[in-house]
């Protein structure tokens, strides 16, 4: 019964292909005929009729009939015509109207329902009758590169037969001058090396009792490979999608709301090269939307520097799992916020994620950061250099959690704010509070996007009174003793509190809040510096907390902190 499930999640080319097509004996193997060129935007024209097509290539030793093979473009499905294709040879595909003018290119295969190519990119993939992979290639604008050739008129070449998966490394725009080679050998031929492991995207539950996992690149699926759900083999795997990127894992005992399962990648699992995936180990579980204070914000980097992308890192305080593409952010209270992604990518309980528009150049930027927890989003609010706000919204535009930033909240001595990010000092501390925010360490290059923050204090325990994480600190901006969390607790709710830093001579240097509604208590953070965010001279400082509460009751606690330098 379960079976039947799983195949009604299946796209509808993997649910009609054997009715449609028959079987799929003496189909060509995964890899032996592939997609070699793609021209998916022929205007203006270099030579070249300023018509789409593509090319496919036999890569095999043998003859290769195309009998049942289906040609998926985007939501676009149909069929090549059975013939043989010979070893080594390249064959165009083009609308029908189109087959005169290609012939004098080379040999055509002219289809009647051939896909219009969208410029913008999309999955390209050949499967044969049982719906089994041949080729898929994840067409993006960026084959073409960001040169004149992004323009139009170019078309993009498989530059690697040996590794045809290899994307994007082994595609790039045609050097014919005539803008593409449809029908003959591509213009390039570049050895390239596939050794990167296959990273998951992300894992959500289908359903109660199936899992998506999705991979940054086509993997190999074997129905007899064993995953495991927390112990238990599951059901065969299947593909959900035409380019077997997405896999279903039918679990054979559905997921419970409040549990978070572990799944075991089948070892049998590898991309095309051979490359097993970077983590064997995985979990999901049944998401929930956040409450306010659920996610908070924990890092931002407003100010890049040139060629890298502005990223916020968010923290998920609760025991919930949180799916991303329920969530939204803004610059403002009038501005847009569509969804960060259309992807379920899911943040679990204590974890950190860190959202951009272009991941590999800000893992590039910052050796520190944890690649896994990268993501690429699909859209981010524009952050401002100097000082903005950003805005956390569940899906029904519930505000989560706000930060108000700016530049003052970096250290003073730094020679420059560019390519800093913002830390909090302690991710479960609240984001709009300006003094939970700290400039990155120099010892993690000024960033640590989805990993633990360079500049962290464990804050005080809420114990009742004045407590103190550090009877010292060193403000050099070293990532060590950088800072001291100040916890404040009265005892009772509905409590206003001051806390004053005072000099050896008894002048007050620093106003850590000043008649601050803090409810029960509340943590503050001090980074040794003055109101004027100078550096404070190495020695012994008193810090005084005040609270009074509605009953009327005032209280007073005194600690002393020492100022280090090396």
């Amino acid at each position: 019964m379960k079976k039947i499930i799983v195949l009604s999640l299946l796209p509808l080319y993997m649910s009609v292909t054997v009715q449609a097509q028959g079987g799929c004996e003496g189909s060509p193997a995964m890899g032996a005929l592939v997609i070699s060129e793609i021209m998916a935007d022929p205007v203006p024209s270099y030579g070249l009729p300023e018509k789409e097509y593509l090319e496919i290539t036999n890569r095999s030793g043998e003859i290769l009939s195309t009998g049942g093979i289906m040609l998926i473009c985007g939501p676009d499905t149909t069929w090549l015509a059975a013939e043989g294709i010979a070893p080594g040879e390249s064959v165009i595909l083009c609308s029908t109207g189109n087959r005169a003018i290609f012939l004098v290119y080379g040999r055509v295969m002219a289809i009647k329902s051939f896909p219009s190519l969208n410029n913008d990119g999309e999955v390209i993939a050949l499967r044969d009758g049982c719906g089994r992979l041949i080729h898929a290639v994840s067409y993006r604008p960026d084959f073409l590169g960001d040169g004149p050739k992004s323009d139009g008129g170019w078309s993009a070449e498989l530059t690697d037969m040996s590794n045809p998966f290899n994307e994007p490394w082994a595609w790039s725009p045609s050097v014919d001058p005539s803008g593409g080679t449809p029908g003959r050998a591509n213009s390039a031929d570049v050895k390239t090396i596939d050794a990167s492991c296959p990273q998951v995207i992300a894992i959500w539950p289908e359903s109660p009792d199936t899992v998506a996992v999705l991979f940054n690149e086509t993997v190999m699926i074997t129905g007899d490979a064993a995953w495991m759900a927390d112990g238990q083999e599951t059901l065969p795997a299947l593909s959900g999608d035409p380019a077997d990127r997405k896999v279903l894992i039918p679990l054979r005992t559905g997921i419970r709301t409040d549990a978070i399962i572990t799944l075991l990648i089948a070892s049998s699992v590898t991309d095309f090269a051979g490359n097993a995936p970077c983590s064997p180990e995985l979990m999901t579980g049944i998401p929930t939307d956040p409450m306010p204070g659920d996610i908070l914000f924990n890092e931002l980097l407003p100010d890049p520097v040139k060629g890298c992308s502005e990223y916020i890192e968010l923290y998920n305080k609760s025991a919930k799992v949180i799916d991303l593409s329920r969530l939204s952010a803004a610059n403002s209270y009038s501005a847009a916020a569509p969804a960060f992604t259309s992807v379920p990518r899911q943040l679990l309980p204590g974890g950190y994620i860190a959202l951009t528009t272009g991941r590999q150049v800000v893992l590039d930027n910052y050796f520190c950061a944890s690649p896994l927890a990268v993501f690429e989003a699909d859209w981010l609010p524009a952050l401002y250099d100097d000082s903005g706000i950003i805005l956390l919204y569940d899906h029904a535009l519930n505000v989560i959690d706000r930060v108000d930033y700016s530049s003052s909240m970096h250290m003073i001595f730094l020679s420059g704010t560019g390519g800093v990010a913002l830390e909090k000092a302690s991710p479960s501390l609240p984001s709009d509070v300006a003094g939970n925010w700290h400039s990155a360490s120099e010892t993690c290059g000024w960033g640590t996007p989805g990993a633990p923050n360079s500049v962290t204090v464990t804050p005080a325990e809420n114990e009742e009174g004045l407590e103190l994480s550090s009877s010292r600190v060193s403000p050099d901006g070293d990532g060590f003793e950088d800072l001291v969390s100040v916890g404040v607790f009265p005892g009772g709710e509905d409590n206003v509190i001051s806390v004053t830093i005072f000099n050896d001579r008894g002048y007050a240097v620093r106003r850590l809040a000043e008649r601050f509604a803090a409810g029960a208590g509340a943590q503050f953070i001090w980074d040794g510096t003055s109101d004027s965010g100078a550096r404070l001279p190495a020695g012994l400082y008193m810090i005084m907390a005040e609270s009074i509460n509605t009953a009327g009751s005032s209280r007073r606690w005194k600690e002393v902190c020492a100022i280090l330098y090396k």
